[in-house]
């Protein structure tokens, strides 16, 4: 059986695996952050309502004052803490206008990088599509005797596949490509093809046609890596318009 490093690679670039990347921590971490500084906010707001209430009240008693109006000693000794009041309000509007403008610049890098996570999905899928566009190229080339002789014959003498390894393709492909049944729904006939396919894609080690989907994955990752004529000369005109379809 070919060697396992191409099928890694290949499958590999197939397979995304977004939700784990660095960036998709760094959002919990800025959304925890987030929720955080909501709560700061809020404490925050209750304090400037509470000073610019006792603000308004010692404005109240200044008036009084200056109209020649009696203030009783706990009036008068709140008034002359109005410098005080004043400067822990105008603190705590500035605290407060600090933590607005961190919060807006948070949910900016948490905006910034979910565009990137997505980006990175899309990407991820479309190297996935291309993928099956390969596998299905890769086996519509395998009916084709002269195609089978090739890959026997292999590079240098060394066989790219046995006629086991092609007698599990044949069998593979009767899986991912089932005859039409007009009884059938068209998705519920395909379901089981794509979870084939899903396998394939992600190199598992269940049991399939006679070998593994990890097995098929290593010839087929084997195939794409070679210099065979299948492949990167005879057909690469028409590979190439296949695959441009979804670049």
């Amino acid at each position: 059986m070919p060697s396992a490093m191409n099928a890694n690679r290949t499958v590999q670039s197939a397979s995304p695996d977004v939700g784990s990347a660095p960036g998709s921590m760094g959002n919990l971490a800025l959304g925890g952050q987030s929720e955080v500084l909501k709560q700061v906010l809020v404490v925050i707001e209750k304090k400037v309502r509470n000073m610019e209430k006792k603000k308004s009240k010692l404005d109240d008693y200044e008036v009084r004052k200056n109209k020649g109006e009696g203030l009783n000693q706990d009036q008068l000794e709140a008034l002359s803490k109005y410098q005080e009041v004043m400067n822990n309000l105008e603190f705590a509007r500035e605290l407060q206008k600090t933590f607005v403008t961190l919060g807006q610049d948070i949910q900016k890098v948490v905006k910034k990088s979910a565009r990137r996570e997505q980006l990175q999905r899309e990407e991820a899928e479309q190297r996935r599509l291309k993928t099956v566009l390969e596998l299905q190229f890769i086996l519509d080339r395998l009916g084709d005797e002269t195609v089978r002789q090739d890959l026997k014959q292999g590079v240098g003498g060394s066989p790219l596949l046995t006629d086991a390894d092609l007698a599990a393709f044949d069998e593979f492909y009767k899986l991912v490509g089932p005859e039409r049944d007009q009884n059938i729904r068209l998705a519920d006939q395909y379901e089981d093809a794509s979870v084939h396919l899903w396998d394939l894609l992600e190199g598992k080690e269940k049991a399939v046609v006679g070998t593994t989907f990890r097995g098929l994955a290593e010839s087929w990752g084997e195939i794409d890596q070679s210099d065979s004529r299948l492949f990167h000369l005879k057909h690469k005109a028409e590979k190439e318009e296949i695959l441009d379809c979804f670049g």
